[in-house]
């Protein structure tokens, strides 16, 4: 009987004497007593032998403590030397409980129960017994012992560590072992009770059953990265149907409610340890067991919802405070709303229409690309109707999954879409399609508004060799036309270049692919794939074709794997056909392990449900956020770290007063500003935090005080989430630099800083010092290779056209009797012809081969080889491999008849023996002879009829070798045609079988992966290494997840990486700057329309925050002067404030005001309404010229100094073009890979010409789009908005996404010291936003048709410039212009690293060259300059020299005639430099026989 009594009951039975095992040998294995004995008399550990070892001891484990076989040795392990005590020690008495014990309870992996502490030798020597294939249990303590060992099997006791507990898991687990049999026989005890005592027929479920449970329940198996193994230990599912297990589950819910309101009484109905704890810690654990509870009952409850579950009715929207038209929207979902698949009016839309997630295939098949019915999208916002239950986790995962994948696979659906709309209509009408096939491919464009897609597309693709490898999986080779340009060019280097320069937009590798195979009169079939070649091996195809190129594709379909294999037979007649690949511009993978992640995940299993779901009111203020599970009551946090003064101060999370105390000191004394130190106090008391940064207000350094407190507090291990790789470099940098923890392991390759790098998970493994080989995987690496090997013989016998001869008898003798009589009844001397072929001993003992079955003897003429002479050394017939063919008697039958052999001599040894025709002759004549009584040689036949004769006559060993062929190839064809099922079954079970082999071999590597990570503090990753991960993640279990620029993280990035030991998320950023990055504007919140229900761009962070959720708020920001600050203060944050260092800023050079707003009036150029080419001229022309007047201030030539940040891609061009001929720019990668689906464009493709936006010198200017430059900052930053309805106000079109309110405020945020910004006032005041920002320029008199330039050193001169060209004229150019040399060079300055004073050489160069262009008075002064070490630190290129070329050329031409011998010496220097740095960047160099210049002004020298 099972039922909940005083817990101390059985306690008292668990320290009873086990009566059979009182003797102390009862109960053990039998040799274990013997060993026992043994071991008192061991010989010192110091000289080590093999004297005085147990019998069936393990010898490697007596002399060196190890065993590389672990748990899987079948031998005893005993260390020499060790006591008796030592092998077997008296496991320590359990303590009572402590407040530590209340903190594990919130540990959602702890398992363990007190009582078994066997070490893992102890647990290796006393398992062994149970796995005996015969053992049987007797008595109850033979479970009880079994038990006690899985028991012991847990992290708690520290004997056992990580790698121990997987082997162990692998012993027990393994499908082909005795463990998984004895767990089942424990569980399957026909007479289990709670009350058992010392009944020895009847099990205790206290000492066998519980123990086995705490086993599954235990971090060894739990966190397991062998999954294979523990897959049924983890499927709740299955077993949730069965009566009992729900009634259980109900019961222990029951139960638990009685236990917790019993142990918090005054009465104290149960005697428990727990009643000794304060009220609060049994309050505590109470609450952190029923957070444990409510997974498993949810899960219970969906489960029996599920199998009554009916089309519910829909439901009225909730009440909600949004606006009117959101409340109409939901209103017209409700009347519209379809559910999805089988309920769904009418049944699925398609094959992949489901109503589960979980039944939904990631990658679209054919009936889905095709299908013209919208797909099912559910909204995301409160009270939209929806199919599954409100307010649950498992809508939530639904409605993410569903639009994360619509973001995916949208626009390969459109371009499939547009391709099959063009190749349905008439072959004579002009089409997109049409018009690229002639160019063979190119950038199809299919325009749809905003939703504009552009894709590139391949022609007359051709497939090549299908391989399959462990690293790729099955992959098909396919090569087609190269686009036009560059990547056809004749060149190599330029074909090399192109693909370099696109390389990450163009057949990156993980990319989706359609495959468009057209057969003449027959309908289209699409095939998606992903791109699995490198991009090294891109650039070989490259360099090796001119016109072709070459990659490898992994499709998803068996069928089309299939369609390739047959295609690619030889006899396989061509047929009329269109095959092209189209390129999907989203990347697959990317994206699939968050929607792997999200769909496989139980929504039971996610943390902070009481937060997380979307809650029907809309309203999560009244909700009040609890502390971290891991702060128990008496837990307190160490916060001395962060005052740099010595100071005491602690924090305890439930005491409210603490906190508190908290806050008030942090405020008053610690390094914080006061609204730092209160986000502090929030993020450590709140289990789900939220603080928000605006622009210079310090994110990134609370997120790292945050770290360190946590890391202090030994709260760990914390997965740290950035959203880019630049950015998470950043952070671990600066933990790195702080001495916060070198305990770093970061997930993922791409980091850009060489430390950084080298604490990568990659490098870190690869000095891992691997003492044990691991068996296991090589087992697992021979089965993936057998896989392997099935597979390429399965895919030889299709290409090969090679039926198996069991395969070919069937369907010979199902489909012509006659033949398949004839063939299996050859003449005798056919027979014993075919059994000396297989003598392979006799000549060639060294060869080994198959068999030959009686078809194969046929099809390879192997009777016709017997008795026709073709020469000596000859194959008689092609493909004949019989000794006979070759002229040799052979076999048994010729030896044993001392017929004559021919002499081989040893060079000849393993070669076919050769005899002339006479000898041959003889030799076949003796043969027939002795066996048919005639020495006549039946003659070979020769006829050549055709198929249908064939088929009339059975006699199949009358045919010649041609008609053998023939007819084989018949048949062959005919028996694959008739077979296709069976082979794509056969096909897809060698593909799953490989899968599974592949799974499980990186399954047993993550073994020590696990190793690594387990001894780290902080993993840190990006969103998308977070995603590939998340079965590691979970295996080591981290406490806390903290995400920086978390406002810029989609919510189902950050649901994927929610694994269910994270019991402290922290998410840091600012859901009023950029949101996530979407391409489908369809479910963007910035859409006004359908966009307001989907709202997929809108993180989690907003969407909590604003819905209530308490957010922390930084409100001192150290970046911009108070009147840019002031734009963003009157507009977004009231609270901003400006700290004291910001008021300090030095003016602008040469600008009369630091911020100012040209209002002209110059109409905006390009394309259509929202499209990237988007310009205006009058705007590049201004800012070319601002800029060159701020480059002559010579204050702003450091890198950042001057920022270009452009509205749209089409002007950052113009732009760059503009800039060319003058400066150095560099255009950022980011921007770049989004203009390569754009390079067909004139003026686009400038951009990729030479390697411009690669050079790095000190003095640059960037140039950047808005979207690509959040979380950075320039010194002076000029805003290009485009925009701009020209004269008439009436013509505007629109701003586009300039409305926005997030992309406004970034734009404003960057510059620190000036901002100028260049647009149409009254377009854009119809916005709110910028209404409000224009009315401050206003108010701070800081807008107008003219911008105000003046003289630093004569402020009170100031000229307006409202034209291009206007600028160069009134440029400062008398005797105050020092300001434009920026150095001094003199015989002792030495140039090391390429830097003179803090400036590269080659920017020495132009500065000088500004000088003497711009200055009239100068001190020649002419020394000899030393180069020592020079380094190139750019790739000086073509336009570099012109551009000193054209400067050097108008300061010849001026008339200042005594200068001219300066300018020469400068060019001469110039000159060597340009050439020294392109020819050696490591040279060094004495240019002493070149004069050089000390470039200096005299303030007052006169002309």
């Amino acid at each position: 009987m099972l039922h909940i009594g005083p817990p101390g009951a059985d306690a008292q039975q668990q320290q009873q004497p086990n009566p059979g095992a009182r003797s102390g040998q009862a109960n053990r294995p039998a040799d274990q007593a013997t060993s026992q004995a043994a071991m008192n008399n061991t010989p010192d550990v110091g000289n080590v032998s093999t004297a005085g070892m147990p019998p069936n001891a393990c010898k490697a484990f007596w002399t060196t403590g190890e065993c590389e076989s672990a748990f899987s040795c079948k031998y005893r392990h005993v260390k020499a030397g060790a006591s008796t005590r030592e092998q077997d020690p008296i496991p320590p008495p359990r303590a009572a409980l402590n407040n530590d014990d209340v903190g594990d309870v919130s540990n959602p992996y702890t398992g363990a129960l007190p009582g078994a502490a066997l070490t893992p030798t102890q647990a290796h020597n006393r398992i062994k017994v149970y796995l005996k294939p015969d053992y049987d249990f007797r008595r109850s303590e033979d479970y009880y012992t079994f038990a006690s060992i899985l028991q012991s099997a847990n992290p708690q006791n520290n004997t056992w560590f990580i790698k121990d507990g997987q082997e162990f898991l692998q012993l027990m687990g393994d499908p082909t072992g005795t463990g998984i049999l004895r767990i089942q026989e424990v569980l399957c005890h026909q007479n289990v009770s709670s009350e058992a005592a010392f009944d020895r027929n009847v099990l205790s479920f206290q000492r066998g059953y519980l123990p086995v449970l705490a086993y599954f329940s235990s971090e060894f198996v739990i966190r397991s990265t062998i999954q294979t193994n523990v897959k049924y230990m983890k499927r709740f599912k299955p077993t949730a149907y069965a009566d009992n297990l729900t009634t259980l589950v109900h019961n222990l819910a029951q139960w638990l409610e009685e236990w917790g309101h019993a142990i918090c009484s005054p009465s104290r109905g149960f005697a428990d340890d727990i009643v000794r704890l304060p009220v609060d810690s049994r309050k505590h654990t109470i609450t952190q067991l029923k957070k444990s509870m409510k997974p498993l009952v949810d899960l219970i409850e969906r489960t029996e919802a599920t199998t009554r579950r009916v089309q519910p009715e829909p439901k009225g929207p909730a009440r909600m405070d949004h606006a009117s038209r959101q409340r109409g929207l939901l209103l017209q979902m409700h009347v519209t709303y379809q559910p999805p698949g089988q309920l769904r009016d009418g049944g699925p839309q398609h094959e992949n229409d489901h109503a589960s997630i979980q039944d939904i295939r990631i990658v679209p098949p054919h009936s889905e690309l095709v299908s013209t019915a919208h797909a099912y999208l559910p909204g995301n916002i409160a009270g939209a109707p929806h199919h599954l239950p409100s307010e649950s986790m498992e809508r939530l995962l639904d409605i993410q999954f569903r639009l994360l994948r619509e973001e995916l696979i949208a626009p390969i659906r459109t371009s499939v879409g547009a391709i099959l709309d063009d190749l349905a209509k008439p072959p004579t009408e002009k089409t997109q399609l049409s018009e690229l096939m002639k160019k063979s491919g190119g950038l199809y464009k299919c325009e749809q508004d905003r939703d504009s897609v552009r894709f590139s597309l391949y022609t007359d693709a051709k497939f090549g060799p299908m391989e399959c490898d462990s690293r790729r999986g099955l992959t098909v080779e396919l090569n087609f036309d190269a686009p036009a340009g560059d990547a056809r060019h004749k060149t190599q280097a330029k074909r090399v270049a192109y693909w370099e320069s696109v390389g990450k937009k163009r057949l990156t590798q993980g990319g989706l692919v359609a495959l468009i195979w057209k057969t003449d009169g027959g309908s289209a079939r699409v095939y998606l794939g992903i791109i699995s070649s490198s991009f090294k091996e891109l650039l070989e195809s490259a360099k090796k074709h001119e016109s072709r190129i070459k990659v490898r594709v992994s499709f998803f379909d068996a069928e089309v794997e299939l369609r390739i294999l047959r295609r690619l037979q030889k006899s396989q007649r061509q047929e009329k056909e269109t095959k092209f690949l189209i390129e999907s511009p989203a990347m697959f993978e990317s994206v699939r392990p968050f929607l792997e992640t999200l769909k496989a995940q139980e929504p039971t299993s996610f943390p902070f449900v009481d937060y997380l779901p979307l809650f029907d009111s809309g309203d999560l203020s009244q909700i009040k956020v609890a502390p971290p599970a891991y702060a128990h009551p008496q837990f307190d946090f160490d916060l001395r770290m962060l005052f740099d003064q010595p100071r005491d101060l602690s924090l305890r999370p439930h005491d409210a007063n603490s906190v508190a105390r908290a806050r008030t000191i942090l405020r008053q004394e610690s390094r914080l500003d006061d609204t730092q130190a209160e986000a502090m106090v929030d993020a450590l008391t709140s289990e789900v935090s939220l603080i928000q940064g605006p622009p210079g207000t310090g994110k990134s350094y609370t997120g790292i005080e945050i770290l360190r407190v946590l890391i202090a507090n030994n709260i760990r291990p914390i997965l740290l989430i950035a959203f880019t790789n630049h950015a998470l470099d950043n952070i671990i940098v600066r933990v790195l630099e702080k001495k916060i923890t070198d305990k770093i392991v970061r997930l993922g390759s791409r980091s850009a800083d060489e430390t950084v790098a080298e604490l990568s998970l990659d490098k870190i493994l690869m000095n891992v010092n691997k003492t044990r080989q691991d068996r296991a995987q090589g087992r697992a690496y021979g089965a993936m290779k057998r896989a392997e090997e099935a597979m390429k013989e399965f895919m030889g016998e299709i290409v090969g056209e090679k039926s198996r001869p069991a395969q070919f008898d069937i369907h010979l003798s199902t489909h012509y009797p006659l033949h398949h009589a004839e063939l299996n009844s050859p003449p005798f001397w056919i027979r014993e012809a075919l059994d000396e072929s297989q003598d392979h001993d006799f000549e060639h003992p060294k060869k080994q081969a198959k068999p030959k079955s009686l078809i194969d003897f046929w099809r390879e003429g192997g009777d016709l080889a017997f008795i026709t002479y073709a020469g000596p050394g000859a194959a008689v017939v092609e493909g004949s491999s019989t000794p006979a063919g070759r002229g040799g008697r052979g076999g048994r039958r010729g030896r044993n008849r001392g017929a004559a052999q021919p002499n081989n001599s040893p060079n000849d040894a393993g070669t076919a023996p050769t005899m002339d025709r006479a000898t041959w002759t003889n030799a076949r004549e003796t043969f027939f002879e002795e066996l048919c009584g005639s020495r006549a040689i039946p003659p070979c036949p020769t006829t050549n009829r055709n198929i249908n004769q064939l088929l009339q006559d059975p006699q199949m060993w009358n045919m010649s070798k041609a008609e053998r062929d023939r007819l084989n190839a018949h048949l062959s064809q005919g028996m694959l045609e008739g077979s296709q099922q069976e082979q794509l079954e056969e096909f897809e079970r060698l593909k799953e079988r490989h899968r599974e082999a592949n799974v499980e071999w990186k399954e047993i590597q993550d073994k020590t992966k696990l190793e690594v990570l387990a001894n780290a503090v902080i993993i840190g990753c990006t969103t998308n290494g977070a995603a590939k991960l998340t079965e590691l993640l979970r295996s080591v279990a981290p406490r806390v997840l903290l995400v920086e620029e978390a406002g810029q993280v989609l919510e189902a990035h950050i649901l994927a990486s929610l694994v269910p030991s994270i019991q402290h998320m922290i998410l840091i950023g600012d859901p009023l700057q950029l949101r996530p990055t979407i391409e489908n504007y369809q479910l963007s919140a910035d859409n006004p329309g359908i966009g307001q229900i989907y709202q997929f761009d809108r993180s989690l962070m907003e969407r909590l925050s604003s819905s209530g959720l308490r957010m922390s708020r930084l409100d001192v920001q150290r970046r911009m002067r108070p009147e840019i600050s002031e734009l963003i203060r009157c507009t977004l944050y009231e609270s901003l404030i400006d700290n004291d260092a910001v008021k300090r800023r030095p003016s602008i050079r040469g600008m009369a005001k630091d911020v100012f707003f040209l209002d002209h009036r110059h109409a905006e150029g390009g394309a259509g309404e929202e499209s990237v080419s988007k310009i205006n001229t009058f705007e590049v022309n201004m800012i070319k010229d601002l800029v060159l007047h701020l480059l002559r201030q010579g204050a702003y030539s450091e890198t950042g100094d001057i920022v270009v940040l452009c509205a749209y891609l089409g002007q950052l061009v113009k732009i760059r073009k503009a800039l060319a001929g003058e400066v150095m720019t560099v255009v950022d990668e980011r921007d770049a890979a989004q203009l390569v689906d754009h390079r067909d464009e004139e003026d686009v493709a400038g951009i990729f010409e030479g390697a411009v936006q690669q050079v790095k010198i000190s003095s640059r200017v960037l140039l950047r789009t808005v979207d690509n430059f959040q979380g950075e900052e320039g010194r002076v930053v000029i805003l290009s908005l485009v925009r701009n309805s020209g004269g008439n106000p009436a013509a505007s079109k629109g701003i586009g996404f300039l409305k926005s309110k997030n992309r406004t405020n970034v734009a404003l945020s960057r510059a620190k010291e000036g901002m100028y910004i260049l647009g149409n006032a009254d377009d854009l005041a119809r916005s709110e936003m910028w209404s409000g920002v224009i009315a401050e320029l206003k108010r701070q008199d800081a807008i107008g048709p003219a911008i105000p330039i003046a003289c630093h050193r004569h402020p009170q001169k100031v000229t307006l410039i409202n034209a291009p060209g206007q600028i160069a004229l009134h440029s400062p150019t008398d005797s105050s212009a020092d300001t434009f040399v920026h150095f001094s060079v003199t015989s002792t300055t030495r140039i090391t690293d390429g830097r003179i004073a803090g400036h590269s050489a080659f920017a020495c160069v132009l500065a000088v060259t500004h000088a003497i262009n711009s200055a009239p008075y100068l001190a020649e002064n002419v020394n000899s300059l030393s180069l020592c070490n020079l380094r190139a630190v750019i790739p000086l290129e073509a336009n570099a020299g012109k551009w000193i070329d054209q400067k050097i050329s108008v300061a010849m031409q001026s008339p200042r005639k005594p200068y001219r011998p300066a300018v020469i010496r400068l060019k001469s220097l110039a000159r060597k430099i340009l050439a020294q740095c392109s020819a050696n960047p490591d040279v060094t160099l004495s240019c002493r026989a070149v004069p050089s210049l000390a470039v200096q002004v005299a303030p007052n020298a006169k002309p």
